[in-house]
């Protein structure tokens, strides 16, 4: 049986280990997407890539369904056997198939509501990663369950570097036009499941008796419902562009969404995955529950509101130097996307609590009545193009941040001017970060500086500006959660890193940790026939988001 009363210490260091390493990959794996967009978007064209957009609509919709939340299930169940194991391995491999079949054969009715006849062979080759994804999902969530985070983040850099830039990179350079992006997708969902089998080494023999079934589906049906909802809302600005508009237009839209909503998604997405036992283990705490949720969208926020701050200010040379000048009309919803993703990666923390909680069923009813508001603003704002459609994004997160607000006072007893109150230290540093790059990239513009000098000086103000505020007048409250965030982490205290770890310690009057990393979690034992397989320290797991390079391409 997992242990329900692990110490407190152990639990920490475990979270911070994996923050550190999950962080580390995240940031690894946006740098690598920057730089592949930025050749790719030099060998392909906007429609190559509005193919692979629309064919990714319709392969994640067929995923949701193939998944049926087997894999979170596999998560959140507090004791596992070699049976259940066996039950979402087979599952998820068998749907994976059937709905890879499925899309393979009706690829064709794409072209009924897209109008676009060169979606269908995209969306057969692209079908195989279904049943990719129903072989590796198994072992992905039995390394996450174990909080195998350093493993992961390995798994995950290698089978970037080498599909996207090694296939992709190398197959656009050839001339295989939309087809090197295929070749990446399919590519890195091969590795990731030839790599995640290696490291969690599980039973793939078959079962099927319901009783094994049964307590995994009753949990894992409510999160594919909660997901597939998430997904649809999600998706709906790209549906109404590919059947308004054109597959130019869609590639514009996705690629400025992607430059900044990529980076983004992943460092705080990764950050989620880890706070997930967190969360679990203080599910039956409320007061200290509600303390750490508060304090980690204060600190999310405080990451995110000014990166995006800075990137609105500088979107017309981020744009022009990362796509080139043919993506320019992309610049003013570069600057939309960022003000939605302000609001969408703060509040990701409220359905964390959710999902840690078991607070399904507002969850879902809240994701019903918000997949009923936001086509009716998309059908609003649809005849102002696509800054109209970012708009409707934007509105609608608005709308989504105050339905969260509400479910956290009923489930933390936690005020939304609390949390609010939370989201100030972001919003001031955003607001500083604003200012003073407008300021310059006004002046610069106005003088007429060459592209290279004003990105880079936007780049070297932004972050002067954000890491000036951070390290030297940070706001009060969010001193005080980086000060118990620093005497937790394990700083080197010898070598040339341990002069600046002393100086930022002293900086936000941290003490120094003596919880070494080798204390975060034991290597997990072999899995016995019939035995649990309890996660360390968890009674409770929650769902996991899906995976990052597929909602945002």
């Amino acid at each position: 049986m997992a242990s329900s009363a692990a110490p407190a210490r152990s639990l920490t260091a475990a979270t911070v280990h994996g923050v550190k390493w999950t962080t580390g990959a995240s940031i690894t794996t946006a740098l690598l997407q920057v730089g592949y967009t930025a050749v790719m978007a030099r060998l392909l064209t906007p429609a190559e890539f509005g193919l692979v957009a629309l064919a990714g609509v319709i392969l994640r919709f067929g995923s949701y369904f193939a998944q049926m939340g087997m894999e979170q299930a596999i998560i959140q169940k507090p004791d596992i056997t070699t049976e259940d194991v066996r039950a979402a391995f087979t599952s998820s491999a068998l749907l994976g198939a059937l709905f890879s079949a499925i899309l393979v054969v009706g690829a064709p009715l794409a072209v009924t509501f897209f109008h676009e006849p060169k979606v269908v062979p995209v969306v057969r080759v692209l079908a195989l990663g279904l049943f990719l994804t129903g072989l590796n999902a198994t072992a992905l969530s039995l390394l996450r369950r174990q909080m195998r985070f350093q493993t992961l983040a390995i798994i995950e850099v290698a089978a970037y570097v080498l599909s996207y830039g090694g296939i992709g990179i190398g197959m656009a350079w050839a001339g295989f036009g939309v087809w090197a992006l295929v070749g990446a997708q399919v590519g890195q969902l091969l590795l990731l499941t030839i790599m995640a089998f290696v490291a969690a080494r599980h039973s793939v023999m078959l079962i099927f008796r319901w009783e094994v079934y049964r307590p995994l589906v009753a949990y894992g049906s409510r999160m594919s419902a909660i997901s597939f909802l998430e997904f649809l809302t999600g998706s709906l600005d790209t549906l109404l562009i590919g059947r308004l508009l054109n597959a130019a237009a869609l590639g514009l839209y996705s690629r400025a969404w992607m430059l900044i909503g990529l980076p983004i998604y992943l460092l705080t997405s990764s950050i989620a995955k880890v706070i997930f036992p967190s969360f679990s283990q203080l599910q039956d705490d409320r007061p200290k529950l509600r303390e750490v949720y508060l304090s980690s969208i204060m600190l999310v926020g405080a990451i995110v509101m000014p990166t995006c701050a800075g990137a609105a200010m500088a979107a017309p040379e981020i744009v022009l130097v990362m796509l080139g000048p043919k993506w320019l009309e992309a610049a003013p919803i570069l600057q939309m996307v960022c003000v939605a993703f302000s609001m969408s990666m703060v509040t990701m923390f409220a359905g964390v609590v959710c999902d840690a909680t078991a607070t399904l069923t507002p969850k879902l009813v809240l994701n019903i009545g918000y997949t009923a508001l936001l086509p009716l603003l998309f059908v609003i704002m649809a005849p102002y193009g696509l800054v109209g459609v970012a708009s409707a994004v934007v509105m609608g997160e608005v709308v989504r941040t105050i339905l969260y607000m509400s479910l956290m006072n009923r489930v933390l007893a936690v005020s939304p001017v609390a949390v609010l109150r939370s989201y100030v230290p972001g919003l001031t540093m955003a607001t500083v970060v604003a200012v003073v790059l407008g300021l310059v990239m006004y002046g610069l513009r106005s003088a007429g500086a060459p592209l290279p000098v004003r990105f880079g000086l936007a780049l070297l103000t932004g972050a002067t500006t954000a890491g000036g505020l951070l390290l030297f007048w940070p706001p009060e409250a969010l001193r005080a959660v980086l000060v118990r965030i620093m005497a937790k982490l394990s700083l080197p205290t010898t070598g040339w890193a341990a002069a600046p770890s002393a100086w930022l310690m002293r900086r936000l009057g941290a003490a120094p940790s003596h919880h070494p990393e080798s204390q975060a979690t034991p290597p997990a034992a072999p899995v016995a026939p019939g035995a649990a397989v309890a996660a360390p320290e968890l009674r409770h797991q929650p769902a996991l988001s899906p995976d990052p390079e597929a909602e945002l391409v």
